[in-house]
C-alpha cells in the first residue's frame, strides 16, 4: 500500500509540473500575450496596432522610374554610320579599262569593308576615308569624289551590311537574349525588348536593369508598360538585364506553409500574403495575433511615434486582429515590405491541448498503477 501511495504521489506531481510548464512544450514561436505584455519596457521593440492611419503612414511607393538624365537622352542617330559597321561598296566605270575594272566589266564589288575603332573606311585606291557619323548618301558622295580624281565619272553604291556599331546585350528573363543592334524601329526600350521575345514571366515581377557605362537604373515591366516616359532611348554598348523581383518575406507560425516567399506582385498586402502562403491553419491560428516584423527607417518612426526624433532604424512589431471589424480590409490596406516576418500567434486552448496530449500517457500510467496498488 505504502509504495502505491508513493507512486501515486510522484505521478501527481508529474501533472502538477507539465501543467506549469504548458509553455516548454513544442510551439513555432511566442505566443499573444508574450508579444504584447511588455509591462516594463523590456521587449527589443516596438507594438503597434494596425489602423488605416498607420497603414497610410507605412505605405511605401513601390512603383519605379529612370532617373531623368536618362530620360532626357537623345535617340541614337540610327541613320549615320557608326564605328563597327560594315558596308558594301559597289563602284562603276564609264571606261573600257577602269581603274578598278582592267577588264572592262563596268561593275566593281569591293569585299564588305567594317568601320574601324577611330570611324574610318578603307576604299582601295582611296585610303582611308571617314565614315563615323556620315549618312550613307554622303559617304557615298565622299567616295565618288575621291575616285573622280583616278577615273572618268565613277558611280557609287554604298549600303550597310551588318549594323555591328550600335549593339545592345540583353540578357536574363527574356524569350531571345543576345545581342541586338540599334536600328530606327528599336531605337527605344520597349521595341528593343520585343525584339528579343518580351520577358517571360509576370510583367509585375520582372524588373529591368539598365547599365550605360558608370550608371545604370531600374524599373519594373509594368511601371514601363503604364509610364511612357520610361520608354527611353538606348544608347551603344547599354546592357539590358531582365530579371525577377529579389524582394521576400517570410511566414512562420500558424500558417499553411511557412516559408520565404518571393513577392508575387508588385503591391503585396498583409490580406494577399496570408493568401500566397495557403493562409492561417484553421485548427490552431489565433486570427487575433496576426503580427508583421519590420524595421521602420527614421522618417516613417518619426512619424508613427510623434517627438521622439528617431534617427536610427526602428524595430516594430504590427500587430492586426482578424476578428475585428473591418480586421480584413485593414489587412488588405497594410502592405508588405522586402524583408518582412508576417507571424501568427497560436490559439490558447492549442496549448492546453499540448499539455493534455503530453499528460495523458502518465495518467493512464497512475491508472495502472493505482489499479496494481490495489487503491
Amino acid at each position: 500500500m505504502f509504495h502505491g501511495r508513493r507512486l501515486l504521489g510522484l505521478c501527481s506531481a508529474a501533472l502538477i509540473s507539465l501543467s506549469a510548464a504548458a509553455c516548454t512544450l513544442p510551439r513555432s514561436g511566442p505566443y499573444l500575450e508574450e508579444i504584447t505584455a511588455d509591462e516594463q519596457g523590456l521587449l527589443p521593440f516596438d507594438l503597434i496596432a494596425v489602423t488605416p492611419d498607420v497603414a497610410s503612414i507605412t505605405r511605401v511607393d513601390e512603383s519605379s522610374a529612370f532617373a531623368i538624365r536618362f530620360m532626357q537622352t537623345p535617340p541614337e542617330r540610327t541613320n549615320t554610320i557608326a564605328r563597327g559597321d560594315v558596308i558594301a561598296i559597289t563602284v562603276w566605270e564609264n571606261i573600257d579599262e577602269g581603274l578598278l575594272s582592267p577588264q572592262g566589266i563596268g561593275a566593281t564589288t569591293l569585299p564588305n569593308s567594317q568601320v574601324d575603332s577611330q570611324g574610318f573606311l578603307f576604299v582601295p585606291y582611296v585610303g582611308a576615308i571617314r565614315a563615323e557619323g556620315r549618312t550613307m548618301t554622303q559617304l557615298r558622295e565622299a567616295i565618288r569624289t575621291e575616285l573622280s580624281e583616278r577615273t572618268l565619272n565613277p558611280q557609287v553604291d554604298v549600303f550597310p551590311v551588318e549594323a555591328g556599331g550600335r549593339i545592345v546585350s540583353i540578357q536574363g528573363q527574356v524569350n531571345s537574349p543576345g545581342l541586338y543592334p540599334i536600328e530606327k524601329p528599336t531605337e527605344r526600350l520597349l521595341a528593343m525588348l520585343a525584339r528579343a521575345g518580351g520577358v517571360n514571366d509576370d510583367p509585375e515581377i520582372i524588373r529591368i536593369k539598365l547599365r550605360r557605362g558608370s550608371e545604370s537604373g531600374v524599373i519594373s515591366v509594368q511601371d514601363l508598360y503604364d509610364r511612357p516616359e520610361n520608354d527611353i532611348a538606348l544608347r551603344a554598348g547599354d546592357a539590358l538585364i531582365a530579371e525577377r523581383d529579389r524582394r521576400i518575406f517570410t511566414a512562420l507560425g500558424a500558417v499553411q506553409g511557412p516559408a520565404t516567399v518571393p513577392f508575387p506582385t508588385r503591391d503585396l498586402s498583409v490580406a494577399r500574403a496570408l493568401g500566397v502562403v495557403g493562409g492561417l491553419v484553421d485548427a490552431t491560428a489565433d486570427p487575433t495575433g496576426v503580427f508583421v516584423f519590420r524595421v521602420e527607417p527614421p522618417e516613417i518612426a518619426d512619424r508613427l511615434f510623434p517627438g521622439r526624433q528617431t534617427t536610427e532604424p526602428t524595430r516594430v512589431a504590427y500587430i492586426i486582429d482578424l476578428t475585428e471589424p473591418g480586421g480584413l480590409f485593414v489587412a488588405a490596406d497594410f502592405m508588405m515590405r522586402d524583408q518582412d516576418t508576417l507571424y501568427v500567434t497560436t490559439a490558447p486552448f492549442v496549448r492546453w491541448q499540448k499539455v493534455l496530449q503530453s499528460i495523458a500517457p502518465l495518467v493512464g500510467f497512475a491508472g495502472s498503477a493505482r489499479s496494481l496498488s490495489g487503491i
